[in-house]
């Protein structure tokens, strides 16, 4: 039996949730299932829920809360021995200000909030004075100190889709711009440097082989030709995908194949809008 809690994604029984947690009932029903299908914006609550059950989930969402934030992404890349940035994480901005002696060496540098993403809360360190303007909106938020790797604003997005790889470029709309984000001010590049597309494919495949994640945009930087992993986004934008529609066919065939290859009939799986 499959379960799904995926509004775009039919199986044997199907339940929407909204911001509530399975009934006793709904709990029971998972303790029968053989595989579950996890909505994108899965809480931590409802993956433990899920995860007793014993089923099969896809996505597997296990390293999205163990190591959850930019600072838990930066420490699971350098426990599994993945190629990034140098990354500092802090407690309290307070603490950038002590050690400014020392910090003062490592400028310009990227300032960035813990749990933001798809390029908010980032910020470009260049003098104290900059560290100052945003001290009262980032105070007692835990921030992650990374290297800024100059690589005029390219980055290597490599989408995780089941067993799928696709890459694109968010590139700068203009010369000297630092954070590129899809929502706010990139251009979105299939076809530039195919050959650092690939190097950035090989990555994402060590990354794939070490976790078994298989839903997730992983963003990437490289410095002399080499790629860096920045960071996870488990819940990412589609426009570089094709838009809304062709993202859910690609994780809708992704789910069937992923529900073959253990053995479970996909008769009962449909894609609805």
């Amino acid at each position: 039996m499959i379960v799904s809690f995926h509004p775009c994604i039919q199986a044997d029984i199907q339940i929407i949730l909204g911001d509530r947690l399975p009934t006793p009932e709904e709990g029971s029903i998972l303790k029968k299932a053989d595989a579950i299908i996890l909505p994108q914006g899965c809480s931590k609550k409802l993956y433990e829920i899920c995860k007793r059950s014993g089923a099969m989930l896809f996505p597997e969402y296990r390293y999205r809360f163990e190591y959850e934030g930019k600072i838990g992404q930066t420490r699971l890349f350098k426990e599994l021995n993945l190629p990034h940035p140098c990354s500092i994480p802090v407690e309290d901005i307070e603490e950038i200000s002590k050690k400014w002696d020392y910090l003062s060496s490592k400028i310009p540098f990227l300032l960035k909030k813990d749990k933001s993403h798809e390029g908010e809360g980032i910020y470009v360190i260049r003098r104290k004075e900059d560290l100052e303007k945003i001290k009262e909106i980032m105070r007692k938020e835990k921030v992650l100190l990374q290297e800024l790797i100059r690589c005029g604003g390219n980055i290597l997005r490599t989408v995780v889709i089941g067993d799928e790889i696709i890459t694109y470029w968010k590139r700068p709309v203009k010369e000297g711009q630092i954070i590129t984000t899809l929502n706010k001010n990139a251009i979105i590049d299939h076809s530039w440097m195919p050959e650092l597309q690939e190097k950035g494919r090989k990555l994402a495949e060590e990354f794939i082989s070490k976790t078994e994640i298989n839903l997730a945009a992983l963003d990437m930087v490289f410095k002399e030709k080499e790629p860096l992993f920045l960071e996870i986004n488990y819940y990412f934008g589609r426009k570089g995908l094709g838009g809304s529609d062709n993202y859910y066919s690609l994780l809708f065939h992704a789910i069937k194949r992923w529900l073959k290859k253990n053995g479970i009939s996909t008769s009962s799986v449909r894609l609805i809008f």
